[in-house]
């Protein structure tokens, strides 16, 4: 057994590296942790409207935006997969929110991501200048209800 394990020890150690490697990048974190909105001072949201021909746009302060960020740090962000595009149904809605802070006289960008109306959240992934589709995450832990009532507040949308 000894003379096993001395053989195979480098390939044991890749494969325990690995597997700390993803248990640390797939484990639940929180919203707050995900999106540093904590940190963010700048905020805009879009949504698409009907036929995708409208965007509305809004760039709430912190105030006006405390009641969204309040609903989804109540949130756990869950690893769900990744996919090449967003896709949704005529009956949802999905929302697309930049979080920036700024330092000294630079804009630093804390998060960005596409919010659907059924939880799922998308980021962006990028090699270079080649997109690699997006990362998804599902959020549980909040009334994503309440989530989205305050988005379509934001946007002046109808209640969804």
């Amino acid at each position: 057994m000894g003379r096993w394990i001395e053989k195979h020890s480098r390939g044991l150690g890749c494969l325990v590296l690995l597997a700390v490697t993803l248990a640390v990048l797939l484990r639940p974190v929180p919203f707050r942790e995900f999106a540093h909105s904590d940190r963010a001072t700048e905020f805009y949201v879009t949504a698409f409207v009907g036929d995708l021909r409208r965007t509305l746009e809004a760039r709430p302060d912190r105030a006006e935006i405390a009641p969204l960020l309040a609903e989804l740090e109540t949130n756990t962000v869950h690893f769900y997969g990744r996919q090449r595009n967003i896709s949704w149904s005529g009956d949802q809605q999905v929302y697309n929110l930049w979080l920036n802070h700024a330092e000294g006289d630079q804009g630093v960008l804390d998060a960005a991501f596409s919010l659907r109306s059924d939880g799922l959240l998308y980021t962006p992934l990028y090699l270079g200048d080649l997109s690699l589709g997006y990362a998804c995450y599902q959020l549980k832990g909040c009334d994503l209800a309440a989530a989205l009532e305050q988005l379509n507040a934001l946007l002046a949308l109808p209640p969804a």
